[in-house]
């Protein structure tokens, strides 16, 4: 009877106290255990990967590079604050010879802490965008921190193409390396092909040597992660061809460009992890190129931090640009039919379509698809669950619901098969 109060009054408190009290009872013990632990692992390489698109891409590319002759850990997914940091570190053995650990920022003052638990001998940033803070410049001020706590004998790698990047080399004494598309980065890419049905093919400049890449991603902007993943591991001592080898059998992660191709000859471009304004134009750039019978640009929720006004900016920047990329333009949510109203000007609007729900845009998708069509769809998971779209076409997806309190894809839920309440 004592042990069933303590269980209760243990659960009580955590329900009274929400996050803090969970962050105190759960995750504190782990986070201390890991920062006791990460003294013993003094011989291992720490590499820390930051920047506003691209971590969590790049991070995979470096780790298949770095794994083919050594022993490397990684993050896990996107988990990238200090909780699952402290719980990638303590995966890390002292025989390790690299860990590559992607680092988020949510909140300013948030940065510190993982670092502090980190100390990374290894800096990437990626690029700048808005992010969670009001301008790009403070957004650079805090990612830049990955940089300034590097050591001397350490090395930063900076995208040149990205003018606060590059700036960042001044706020380091560790060794930097560069890549870009430009031809003063110390690693020059080059795009030779990227329209679908193509994968993104690649040449790297580096010094006298040029070394010709072939990817399994998707679009041309994403050679940008791959070009910080060769810096990185070509910069710590691996031979470019383990590097060519591993980053070309590199498959995307679910969410990010994915391809999901169904049994009825319909491919779907699942770009459906995230969609943040700044970056929306790209995949919509990549599905204007793409050679496809027929397109379909599906449109979730765009994250946006610049208020109702610019949010309403955003989508209908977007709906503009997507009606001139595909020959039907979906736009779902629970304001779609409201922000599609304000597009009556546009010449378009006949090949645009607003849908409340996920469901009703399911049935629509149902009766209009066929065989040699090529559908981006593009939203926020944790908001959207877009995902059901494209299993709907081979499955019985029971699940309609419009909210979900399940951060993960819908293609690994359990509830996809059970019938639900919209």
């Amino acid at each position: 009877m004592r042990e069933a109060n303590l269980v209760e009054g243990a659960v009580d408190f955590l329900r009274r106290g929400g996050g803090p009290a969970l962050e105190s009872v759960y995750q504190q013990p782990v986070i201390t255990a890991a920062t006791v632990w990460r003294r013993a692992l003094e011989k291992t390489c720490f590499i820390g990967i930051t920047g506003s698109a691209g971590k969590t891409t790049t991070k995979e590319l470096l780790h298949e590079a770095l794994s083919l002759g050594s022993r490397c850990i990684k993050s896990f997914d996107s988990d990238n604050v200090l909780y699952p940091t402290a719980r990638t570190l303590m995966r890390v053995a002292p025989w390790t010879q690299y860990c590559v650990q992607e680092v988020g920022l949510s909140l300013p003052g948030h940065f510190e802490p993982i670092l502090r638990l980190l100390r990374p001998r290894v800096g990437v940033v990626t690029n700048i965008g808005m992010d969670h803070l009001r301008t790009r410049e403070q957004v650079a001020q805090e990612k830049g921190k990955l940089i300034a706590c590097l050591p001397a004998e350490g090395l930063a790698v900076l995208n040149t193409d990205d003018e606060l990047v590059a700036g960042m080399a001044a706020r380091t004494a560790a060794r930097v390396v560069t890549y870009g598309f430009g031809q003063n980065a110390d690693y020059c890419g080059e795009v030779l092909s990227a329209s679908w049905p193509s994968r993104l093919v690649m040449r790297i400049r580096h010094r006298d040597a040029v070394t010709l890449l072939v990817t399994r991603l998707l679009g041309s902007y994403q050679g940008t992660n791959v070009l910080a993943a060769v810096a990185c591991a070509h910069s710590l001592g691996v031979p470019m061809a383990d590097i060519v080898a591993g980053i070309g059998s590199y498959r995307p992660l679910l969410g990010r460009m994915s391809v999901h191709t169904t049994g009825r000859g319909i491919t779907f471009i699942r770009d459906d992890f995230k969609a943040p304004a700044w970056a929306f134009q790209s995949s919509l750039r990549y599905m204007a190129e793409a050679h496809a019978a027929r397109k379909v640009i599906v449109i979730g929720t765009i994250s946006n931090h610049g208020g109702s006004t610019k949010e309403i900016r955003n989508y209908k920047q977007a709906l503009s640009s997507a009606a001139q990329a595909a020959d039907q333009v979906l736009l779902v949510g629970p304001r779609a039919l409201s922000i599609l109203k304000r597009m009556r000007e546009a010449d378009s609007i006949a090949r645009m379509h607003a849908f409340e729900s996920v469901r009703d845009a399911s049935a629509w998708l149902g009766q209009y698809l066929q065989s040699g069509d090529l559908v981006l769809l593009k939203g926020s998971n944790r908001v959207d669950h877009l995902a059901r779209l494209a299993l709907s076409v081979d499955r019985q997806v029971e699940c309609w619901r419009d909210r979900c309190g399940w951060v993960k894809f819908c293609d690994h839920c359990r509830l996809i098969d059970k019938p639900a309440a919209p």
